[in-house]
């Protein structure tokens, strides 16, 4: 009886196959979870990993286009500033040249052979050779002067004979009611052109024979204008007298 207890209590003590097999199972599921927990971080740490060095990189392009960017927008500003500048300053050339230009104008000396004209009193017998002649127009200003107009405007009626030089016209000046022009200037090359800054050009009566007298005085006033593209004509006033 002893014996038999003793051999029950043995078999009681060790485990039953059973036993063995779930104990099996729940190790190799510990195992199993465990290595899919350890898969898991792996695969979370290479994601987090790969995202790091994805990002880092961008990080990386986006800083190296930006400064990219910056030097090229530099770079341009640089660039249309200088053209900027080129053509600020070819334009204040253009500007300062035209204003120059602008400045320039021409101014007439009128003359004849003995100086300037204006002021001058010419003694001469009645129907005696025209006293200024030649004349000398001299442009003394820094631009080519216009077509020249010349008029001769005196106070008494003059009669000249034995020329076409000068072509009598009607006035509207009452202080100098007779009028003639140059017929001259209109067929001359030069005064079609217009004088050139420090030109002299003569005005000669080629017919000598011409002749000048006065039938009502013996001293006539005369007033001789050039119209040349200036604001005012050029002016020079000077008597005849008749001995």
């Amino acid at each position: 009886m002893p014996k038999e207890k003793k051999h029950l209590a043995s078999e009681e003590s060790l485990p039953s196959k059973g036993d063995s097999s779930n104990t099996e199972t729940e190790r190799r599921l510990t195992t199993l979870e465990k290595q899919t927990v350890d898969l898991n971080n792996r695969i979370f740490d290479s994601h987090k990993w790969f995202v790091t060095i994805l990002f880092s990189a961008v990080a990386v392009v986006l800083t190296v286009y930006g400064v990219m960017s910056r030097l090229d927008v530099k770079d341009s500003t640089a660039e249309m500033e200088k053209r900027v500048d080129s053509k600020t300053s070819e334009m204040e050339k253009k500007f300062a040249a035209l204003s120059g230009e602008a400045l320039k104008k021409p101014l007439l000396e009128i003359s004849d052979i003995r100086g300037p004209l204006d002021g001058r009193v010419f003694e001469i017998s009645q129907n005696g050779p025209v006293p200024f002649n030649p004349l000398f127009f001299k442009n003394v200003g820094d631009k080519r002067t216009e077509p020249l107009s010349i008029q001769l405007s005196v106070s008494s009626d003059l009669f000249m004979n034995g020329g076409s030089e000068w072509q009598r016209t009607a006035t509207d000046d009452q202080d100098y009611p007779f009028s003639y022009y140059s017929s001259e200037a209109v067929s001359s090359r030069t005064a079609g052109i217009g004088i050139a800054p420090q030109e002299t050009w003569p005005l000669q009566f080629y017919e000598y024979n011409q002749r000048i007298f006065s039938p009502t005085t013996n001293a006539v006033t005369c007033k001789l204008k050039v119209f040349y593209g200036a604001e005012k004509p050029a002016e020079a006033k000077f008597i005849i007298k008749f001995k």
